[in-house]
Formats: structure tokens, C-alpha cells, sequence
């Protein structure tokens, strides 16, 4: 009997232990985390920010003193180290940027005096050159481009700060260097994001003039067809965010909201069942942030955390996703 009540406790606990273990790793499985990585070595916002061969480069945008920089970095995640790359030829901010068959494709952006421009530039690693490329037909800041089939697509955008809201829907052959106009987006928008899941691409957030104007528009545009449909919305009206896919869910992360304020909400769109979850929130409130998604992880970079100017940050959280 007294070694029974000796071996008994221990069975329990030993019992107790097993079943804890796989109760955290079980929580622990269906959690999404982040962690910090290092940080640009130049902070800036409104930057364009795309991932080639495995590593994420960061093209000009605004610095902590708000002047327009020619700045280009590139980030290798295995090494958690940022590199220089050579400058983009002139200096831009808030300009689309894509990745396909090996290069980066940075399109319009607003440059000196907050000009707009219809710039294309193209990006070889390989060879570390910028050359250019055929310009947009609509001069404009603040759009998105984005591949879908070899076709890059350039949606939406400003003519200038505040005001000119279009919804313009430009396709880039890269093979022929030409544009074609194709349908229009049904919600004109500029501070917008796009995701592309199963050859469909997903326009989500924007604005219409300033962040009052913020919206939880979510439209999806079919190439082959050339035509919009109107989805479920975004449950929480935002502009100036980073919107990614990872597989078939896209992920809207940060961004301000219409009351002005900078947040680090992180919202999961399922484009299966067209629902939205709220998942783990950003480490770091900012706005006029960018991401890359590699091998699955979504690396959010640099931005501002408040409207002040020595706001500006070269912040790089990574983001996992674990599905429950």
C-alpha cells in the first residue's frame, strides 16, 4: 500500500504533465505569432516593398525628415540582414510595385512636388540594373499593381494628395511591353491593397480623398472574364494598409482608420467562405507600411506609428500563420 501511494501521485502527475503538454501545443497549433526582425537601415514609409528569389526589397519612399528618397534595400531572411541595393533611378513615393520571373516592375508613385507620375521601372537582380519600361497611360500615386498570369495589372490610384480618386485598370505585357485598358474597378480608391488568390485578384480598403473617407470596400476582379464582383466587406473601414495572400486566405494588416488614428489591426479574409476573422493584432501600430509574403510568413516593413514625422520607422515584423 505504501509504495501504491507513493507510485500513484507520480503517475498523476507524469499523467497531468502529458496531457498539458499537448493541450498548450494543441492551442499553440491553431495561434498565429509574431516575431521581430531586423529592421531597415533606412526608416521610411510609403515605400514599395516586393519579395524576388526568396528576398524582399524596399524601394524608395519617404524618410525620417520627409524628403522623397532614391533608397533601395534588399532582405535576406535566412540571415535576418538588410543589404544595399542600387537606387531606383528617380526618387518616388506611394508608386505600385510586382514581382515576376525574376524581376520587380515599380509603376506611377507621386515624385518631386508631389507630382504624379506614369514611370515604369524594371529591376534585374542578376544584373543589379534598373531600366525602363513602357509608362503607365494614367499618371498616378497611391495604386496597386499586381501579377496574375504574366500580366501585371495597375488598379486604381490619385492624380494628386487628397483628391482625383480613379479606378483605373491598366494591363502590362511584360513580353511586349504594352498596356491595355481593361474594366474599370466599381469603387474608384487610392491607399488601397491587392491580393491575388487562385488567379482572381482582391482589391481591399482605400480611401477616397483623406483617412475620413476610409473604406471596407473588398472587390475581386476575374481577368479572364475582365470583370468586378462586389464581396463580403472588410468589417473595419481602413486605408493606407498592407493586404497579402498566403494560400487561399489574405491578410489586411494595420493601416488608419476614419476617426484618423494608426492601428495594427490584422484581419483574415477566407475567400473559400468569405468570411473574416480577426487574428493576432501587429506588435507595432503603423501606417504607410508595406509586406512580402516568403515560404508562407508575411514580413510587414517600415511605415509611421504616429502623424509626426520622427514617427517614421524601418520596423520588420514577421507574422506566422498556424491554421487551427
Amino acid at each position: 500500500m505504501a509504495l501504491v501511494k507513493v507510485i500513484m501521485p507520480v503517475i498523476g502527475f507524469l499523467m497531468f504533465s502529458y496531457i498539458s503538454y499537448f493541450a498548450v501545443f494543441a492551442i499553440e497549433s491553431g495561434t498565429n505569432t509574431w516575431i521581430e526582425g531586423t529592421p531597415m537601415r533606412v526608416p521610411r514609409f510609403e515605400m514599395s516593398v516586393a519579395d524576388i528569389n526568396g528576398k524582399i526589397y524596399a524601394i524608395g519612399g519617404v524618410d525620417i525628415n520627409e524628403y522623397l528618397t532614391q533608397t533601395s534595400e534588399i532582405y535576406d531572411p535566412k540571415l535576418d540582414q538588410w543589404s544595399t541595393a542600387p537606387p531606383i533611378p528617380e526618387p518616388v513615393d506611394h508608386a505600385g510595385v510586382a514581382s515576376y520571373g525574376g524581376r520587380m516592375y515599380v509603376v506611377g508613385g507621386f515624385g518631386e512636388n508631389n507630382a504624379v507620375t506614369d514611370s515604369l521601372y524594371i529591376y534585374d537582380p542578376l544584373t543589379a540594373e534598373w531600366k525602363s519600361g513602357k509608362p503607365m497611360p494614367t499618371a498616378r500615386g497611391a495604386l496597386t499593381v499586381t501579377f496574375v498570369n504574366g500580366i501585371m495589372y495597375a488598379i486604381g490610384g490619385s492624380m494628386g494628395d487628397y483628391h482625383g480618386e480613379l479606378n483605373a485598370n491598366e494591363a502590362y505585357n511584360p513580353v511586349t511591353n504594352e498596356w491595355t485598358k481593361k474594366a474599370p474597378m466599381p469603387t474608384a480608391r487610392h491607399h488601397h491593397g491587392a491580393a491575388v488568390v487562385d488567379d482572381k485578384l482582391f482589391v481591399i480598403g482605400g480611401r477616397r480623398s483623406d483617412f475620413k473617407t476610409s473604406m471596407d470596400s473588398n472587390e475581386m476582379y476575374d481577368p479572364i472574364e475582365d470583370k468586378w464582383k462586389v464581396l463580403n466587406p472588410m468589417p473595419i473601414e481602413r486605408s493606407g494598409l498592407s493586404v497579402v495572400s498566403i494560400k487561399t486566405d489574405i491578410f489586411v494588416i494595420g493601416g488608419q482608420t476614419v476617426n484618423g488614428s494608426f492601428t495594427n489591426i490584422n484581419q483574415r479574409y477566407d475567400t473559400e467562405s468569405g468570411k473574416w476573422t480577426l487574428e493576432k493584432p501587429m506588435p507595432t501600430i503603423r501606417d504607410g507600411h508595406h509586406a512580402a509574403v516568403i515560404n508562407n510568413k508575411i514580413y510587414v516593413v517600415g511605415g509611421k506609428t504616429a502623424s509626426a514625422k520622427e514617427s517614421v520607422t524601418g520596423a520588420n515584423e514577421i507574422f506566422t500563420f498556424k491554421p487551427s
